[in-house]
């Protein structure tokens, strides 16, 4: 594993997402923002809105209600993937290709619905993994939020590699504030391979005042060299498939 990959996500669609894209622009740092349509949880970005992000940062689809698909039928699951993915493409008027599972429920009947919709890929919420070995089960590395270190351990072992295992454990990384983590594993797969995918919302980024620990992350990444590749989802996805 000798490519290296840099990619972020960020989810639910908060009008928050406009100030994390400008700070994600100024370090050109890339990204996928899953956006919902609707959510009854909390405010989601307008058509408008939705439009000035799809100019410069990828999107991607994440249910048209934000709904938890594990927990309806069939029918109303197929259509909030599709309906989703259809109106992000009629406002952006560009094609949407990667999901994100909303709450990171999913199981085969699910990954079977978002395959039928025409997806590329579909992002999950396991973190501490850097390697793509299912399209629609796509993990990450590291999540913008802290977790408690059974937690971290658990992800570290379900990710079966035994060398990122490894630096943690040595760096006692399960013990480490997430973007302490962040700038541990950026370095690791710089020089190790793999894809470093930083997760997160931007609402709780602002919940937990964590706007300066996100800019020394991105600061770091963009003080990373050439080599190392900077795609959004969609196209790791594509890299990948």
């Amino acid at each position: 594993m000798t490519e290296s990959i840099i990619t972020s996500s960020w989810d639910d669609g908060d009008p928050l997402d406009l100030k994390l894209a400008e700070l994600l622009a100024q370090y050109h740092v890339p990204a996928t923002f899953y956006l919902p349509i609707d959510n009854c949880q909390r405010p989601v970005l307008n058509a408008s809105q939705i439009c000035r992000l799809a100019r410069d940062f990828d999107i991607g689809a994440h249910t048209y209600h934000h709904v938890d698909l594990t927990r309806v039928s069939a029918e109303r699951g197929r259509r909030e993937i599709l309906d989703g993915k259809l109106r992000l493409e009629e406002i952006t008027g560009q094609k949407v290709s990667a999901f994100c599972y909303p709450m990171g429920g999913y199981n085969r009947h699910v990954v079977e619905w978002v395959k039928e919709a025409g997806f590329a890929g579909a992002r999950t919420i396991q973190i501490n993994t850097r390697r793509a070995l299912e399209p629609y089960k796509a993990g990450t590395l590291v999540n913008a939020r802290n977790y408690s270190w059974t937690r971290q351990f658990r992800h570290s072992l379900a990710a079966r590699d035994p060398d990122l295992t490894l630096f943690y454990l040595k760096n006692n990384l399960c013990f480490k504030n997430w973007d302490q983590i962040a700038i541990a594993t950026l370095d690791f797969v710089a020089n190790k391979g793999g894809i470093w995918h930083l997760w997160g919302h931007s609402w709780e980024v602002d919940a937990n005042r964590d706007w300066d620990k996100l800019r020394e992350v991105f600061k770091r990444i963009e003080s990373l060299p050439p080599r190392v590749l900077r795609l959004n989802n969609t196209q790791v996805m594509k890299v990948h498939d």
